[in-house]
């Protein structure tokens, strides 16, 4: 990228910018050089500035506000809507959150800020927004046609109007074009209840779930007296989702997420190593146990050798079938279709699913070790026989500890990876041998 530039080429270079998606400019702003990038930003219009500096990663945020004029800065603080100012603020060093708060922003927007600011970051209240219209049911159509023409609101925070009672009780929401259409009747009678609202103090993957449940545009977010104080549009849900999506997928895989904002390449090989580490030392440390298993049963192994050529396959088989179990559950988690009251219930089904999966599995395996592996019926049917054991067992475990992890406050996610797997393959090891022991009379 060229940093040089002449009068006729800036002129051509800010026509060309200002003409890109926000999406597409934050992208560039990433990959373009530190000099390079304040070229550009003093190129931009207010508008796209604000909506392209929202969606940069905490890393490039910082590196911009700290090469901004004061001018600029004072533009871009003006332009940012109360939320992204808040998500901006939370991800800055404090020396530039003082800065911002004290010269930045003006006296009227500063209470509101705080208050945004005192909310949990990943809470519901850190990124809610606070730009909204509301009318009372008892206004008529026209009255609320006319609160909109007045309002300097963008336009997509004006396809649905928040409705309330005299006493500013949340009661629905009307569509705009509701309005257009009924101007001669009372508005109660077009609008559309509420359906489900959040807290500001809820976690935000709450919004995702009631999103994705209902369907629903716009999420309320009210006080404990069911009073409006803010709302979450359906596409920071979206964005909700993914980041969660990204995180149990990290969970599963355990991996520690440190810095979550920055990409692949933006890591250096030790942040990354040090992420993956943490993990498998735990499962090394874990494994243990199976260390301890094979120990006490060194007999058995002695006795029957070929007992010790099926351990792979039985403990794959089982990590394989709890994570299955795992991640299904986490998922009709997520989307609220099952909760720790019915871990009966789940037990009950994944038995069933373990024993038409485990049957299926073993009168492959026995065939296989028959036509194969050439090896005794006592063998076979030891193999056989911890192996449905396994799969049952598995699917169960897998479908309850995310349950539990539910249940005590902790991701369940991380029930579905690693940690689950040791945990199967201890179990395993113990039936096989416990097994073997009875079958082959060692």
């Amino acid at each position: 990228m060229r940093i040089n530039y002449d009068a006729k080429e800036l002129l051509a270079l800010q026509e060309k910018i200002n003409k890109l998606n926000p999406v597409d400019l934050a992208e560039q702003l990433v990959e373009l050089p530190e000099a390079e990038s304040v070229i550009w930003i003093k190129l931009l219009n207010k508008d796209l500035l604000a909506d392209g500096f929202a969606l940069l990663p905490k890393k490039h945020k910082i590196r911009i506000m700290e090469s901004l004029s004061d001018e600029k800065m004072m533009i871009l603080v003006k332009e940012l809507d109360e939320d992204e100012l808040v998500d901006t603020l939370q991800e800055l060093p404090a020396n530039i959150v003082r800065r911002i708060m004290t010269r930045f922003v003006d006296e009227e927007r500063r209470p509101i800020i705080n208050q945004l600011l005192g909310y949990p970051k990943d809470s519901v209240g850190s990124i809610m927004s606070v730009d909204f219209l509301f009318v009372k049911n008892t206004v008529s159509p026209s009255e609320a046609i006319e609160r909109i023409l007045k309002s300097n609101l963008d336009a997509n925070r004006l396809e649905q109007i928040w409705v309330t009672d005299e006493s500013l009780i949340l009661i629905g929401y009307v569509h705009l074009a509701d309005l257009l259409r009924n101007k001669e009747n009372e508005i109660n009678s077009f609008l559309c209840p509420i359906v489900a609202s959040v807290y500001a103090t809820d976690d935000q993957e709450v919004v995702a779930k009631i999103a994705h449940k209902y369907n629903l545009a716009e999420i309320p977010v009210t006080d404990s007296e069911g009073r409006l104080i803010g709302f979450v549009p359906a596409e920071w849900a979206i964005e909700i989702m993914y980041e969660e999506y990204e995180e149990d997928l990290a969970n599963i895989h355990g991996i520690t997420e440190s810095s979550p904002d920055e990409a692949y390449w933006e890591k250096s090989s030790f942040q990354i190593a040090k992420d993956r580490t943490m993990w498998l030392i735990i499962c090394l440390l874990t494994a243990t146990f199976t260390g301890f298993v094979i120990q006490k049963y060194e007999a058995v192994l002695a006795t029957s050798v070929i007992l010790t050529a099926y351990i792979p396959m039985l403990m794959d088989s089982g990590g394989n079938a709890g994570t299955q179990s795992s991640t299904t559950i986490i998922t009709a988690l997520y989307s609220g279709e099952v909760n720790y009251k019915e871990i009966f219930k789940v037990i009950f089904k994944e038995f069933k699913i373990g024993i038409i999966a485990g049957v299926a599995l073993v009168i492959v395996n026995m065939f296989r070790m028959l036509f194969l592996d050439g090896v005794s019926l006592q063998v076979n049917l030891t193999v056989s026989i911890t192996l449905l054991l396994t799969i049952v067992l598995s699917k169960i475990m897998g479908g309850i500890l995310p349950l539990i992890a539910e249940k005590i406050k902790i991701d369940p996610t991380i029930m579905a990876g690693p940690l689950i797997t040791t945990i199967v393959d201890t179990f395993v090891l113990l039936v096989y041998f416990e097994v073997a022991s009875s079958l082959l009379g060692i």
